[in-house]
Order: structure tokens, then C-alpha cells, then sequence
């Protein structure tokens, strides 16, 4: 018999599979892959396979000069836009790279996608993005290409929020706060006024969750760790804006302003890195496709495999699926592969059992690590090898 709780359920699945299955989601990186880096070890020889997301972070990857990264996303406007930033790098005008992914925005986008960098782009990136191409031309009401996409639609919405109650001098003395004090004082100030009756019922819409990428299953993780979606939004941006410095962290400073700064910003955006990056793009692969059909066309042997909080989406609700994923990354891995994912749970007890009887997860690593992910909004990081 069919429950009630089940039929909601699927329409909640439903929701988020056409949210991410048909509109560009993330329009940037939500994993620090700072730390990701001291886990990971990548070097000359790695043979990396990733989730896509938005691409920043295979690209800041590509500074430990891995031999191929091979980015898997079953949504293909993901790939279209890590093809993109690819494009622009390939083009070899620094400026071009800031104003499109470091401002945000550039005037006269069109004539200069057109011009500059469509030729350079695969066939379907060229299809998506002559409809496209429009997100970087900036408007009165949507200033940035980073509140383009679901995720961006909701962070105008906390930014148009900001401004509307005048805090938005307030935010920006937040982030130019020269210590993590400085940076209470004025986040203590802004806090008791963002938040009000709407907001709150925003946040713990399942439509909003879908836009912003978090799936059913995820939330529900969340729920029953912290009581309610908003408790554990509210106290993950206190944390990362009271305990941890804010002056690098890029990640809030671009959906609270709509762009990077020179000196925040993520590192292939940086000019010092441009030219080294600029001839090893083509070490990244692209493929529309969900990690187990990936595995299966591609058959190899990979020293990495990135997988973002993807596990949650399949630990309650398909655990047969998510066997199935870690047989066949444990049938393309050897002794030493290295298996990076972060997670809404505390712990990763939903794994499949014989997981832990092929890999050994350095726990102690990871949670000394994971306290200072910049970004806040996971319970807990796990990197397993192996054996």
C-alpha cells in the first residue's frame, strides 16, 4: 500500500529530478577544494574522475597537473558551463576570463561570445549557450551571472533581502573584517534583521531546497540532525561568518555581492595562474552521464574519484543504486585510489557494508580537516583509500 509520506515523497523526487535534469543548478562550486587538495594528493601520474558541478574546482585540480580529469554530470548544462570556462582559457585574454567568471558580468556579452569564444566551444556548448549567453549581460534586477541558475535565483533573493533592509553596507564591512571578532561584531548586528516569517517558510520549502540542488533525502538528513532545514542554515552561516576568516572566502562573497575580488576569488581565476592553466585545460574531459553508465563505457584504472555530497542522494532512497556505484568505482580502482565525498549525516554508516571491507577511511584527516571547510554547509568529509 501506498502512503501518503511515499506519494509526497515522490513528487519531492520528481520536483528535484527536473530541476537538476533541466536548468543549469550550480553556477559555482560549493566544496573548498583547498582542503580537498591536501587530501587528495594529486600529481602528474592521477587519472581523476569528478562530478562536475560548476567546474571551478577540476580546474583548481589542474594545478597539481594531474595526467586526465574525466567531469561526469548526468545535467549537461553543467558540462556546457565547465566547457566554457575551458573556452576562455583557450582563447588566451585573461580580462575575458575575470569579467565573465571573475566580475560576473560583461557589457556586450553577445557580440563578444560570438566573436571570442563560440568557435571554441564543442557543438552542444555552442547550442547552449547562443540561448544562453545572456546570463553574463547584466540588468538592473539580475546585476551578475551568479544569480542566473536555480541556486542564483535564491541567492538574489537573500541579496535583494539585504538591501532592502539597508544592510548591504553592513555586509561588506563583514567581509573586509581584518579578524574573526571584527567579523562577529558585525555579523551579530545584521543577523536579528535578515531573518523574518517568509524567509524562514522559504527556506524549509521542499521547491526551494530542488532549486538549490539539496534532494529529499539529503533534507531529510538535515531535518533530523538539526530540527528543521533553517536551524541548520542558520547555524552554518553563523559558524563559517563568526569562527572562521572571512577575507578568503569566496564562496559567500559571491552570492552576497554578485562577484569575486582579485585577492578572493577561486585560484583559476587568479592572473598568477592563468598561463599555467591555460595549456593543460584539455586535460579535462566532459561526459553527460551518471557515474555508473560513465564507469561503464570508460573502463580504466583511476588513482581519484571526487563524488561531492552525490552519495546522500542515493542512501535511503535507492541503496541498490548506490551499491551498484560503489561496485564499479571499486572495479576501476587499485590499492592507493583515493575516494573523496562530503555529507548532510554526521557519519557515512549509510554506506554499503562491503565498502569498508575494501577501503580504509582516514577519519582522523578528514575531521581535522573538515572544521575549516569555508563553505560551511556539510556535517562531515570522508576520504577512504583503497586497500
Amino acid at each position: 500500500m501506498i502512503t501518503l509520506s511515499k506519494i509526497v515523497e515522490n513528487l519531492q523526487d520528481r520536483l528535484f529530478n527536473s530541476v537538476v535534469s533541466n536548468n543549469l543548478v550550480y553556477n559555482t562550486c560549493w566544496e573548498d577544494p583547498r582542503l580537498d587538495r591536501k587530501m587528495l594528493q594529486l600529481n602528474k601520474e592521477s587519472n581523476v574522475v569528478m562530478l562536475t558541478s560548476a567546474g571551478c574546482n577540476a580546474l583548481d585540480y589542474l594545478l597539481d597537473s594531474p595526467r586526465h580529469i574525466h567531469c561526469v554530470d548526468v545535467n549537461p548544462a553543467q558540462n556546457y558551463l565547465l566547457e566554457l570556462k575551458k573556452a576562455l582559457f583557450t582563447n588566451g585574454n585573461y580580462s575575458l576570463l575575470w569579467d565573465f567568471f571573475g566580475e560576473g558580468q560583461k557589457t556586450g556579452a553577445e557580440v563578444v561570445y560570438q566573436r571570442n569564444i563560440r568557435p571554441l566551444l564543442p557543438t552542444a556548448a555552442q547550442e547552449y549557450w547562443d540561448s544562453h549567453i545572456s546570463y553574463f549581460t547584466p540588468s538592473p534586477t539580475e546585476p551578475s551571472f551568479y544569480y542566473k541558475g536555480t541556486s542564483g535565483k535564491i541567492a538574489l533573493m537573500v541579496r535583494n533581502r539585504i538591501q532592502r533592509k539597508g544592510l548591504y553596507n553592513n555586509v561588506l564591512q563583514l567581509l573586509n573584517a581584518q579578524s574573526t571578532k571584527e567579523q562577529a561584531y558585525y555579523f551579530f548586528e545584521i543577523e536579528p534583521l535578515l531573518w523574518n516569517g517568509f524567509h524562514k517558510w522559504l527556506i524549509s520549502r521542499n521547491a526551494t531546497m530542488s532549486m538549490l540542488g539539496v534532494p529529499a533525502v539529503q533534507r531529510k538528513m538535515i531535518e533530523q540532525e538539526y530540527d528543521g532545514i533553517f536551524n541548520f542554515i542558520r547555524q552554518s552561516i553563523q559558524r563559517v561568518f563568526t569562527q572562521l576568516p572571512i577575507h578568503d572566502n569566496y564562496f559567500w562573497r559571491v552570492y552576497l555581492t554578485g562577484s569575486y575580488a582579485p585577492d578572493c576569488c577561486p585560484n583559476y581565476l587568479s592572473s598568477q595562474n592563468f598561463k599555467y592553466l591555460q595549456p593543460r585545460v584539455d586535460r579535462i574531459h566532459t561526459h553527460t552521464s551518471s557515474l555508473i553508465q560513465f564507469l561503464k563505457h570508460h573502463p580504466d584504472t583511476y588513482s581519484h574519484f571526487i563524488l561531492l555530497d552525490h552519495q546522500d542522494w542515493m542512501a535511503d532512497a535507492k541503496p541498490d543504486l548506490l551499491a551498484e556505484g560503489w561496485h564499479h568505482i571499486l572495479n576501476n580502482s587499485s590499492p592507493g585510489t583515493r575516494i573523496l565525498f562530503r555529507s548532510a549525516s554526521p557519519s557515512a554508516d549509510f554506506l554499503p557494508p562491503f565498502v569498508k571491507k575494501h577501503i580504509s577511511f582516514k577519519e582522523e584527516l578528514s575531521s581535522k580537516l573538515h572544521p575549516q571547510d569555508r563553505v560551511g554547509t556539510y556535517e562531515s568529509t570522508h576520504l577512504g583509500i583503497v586497500q
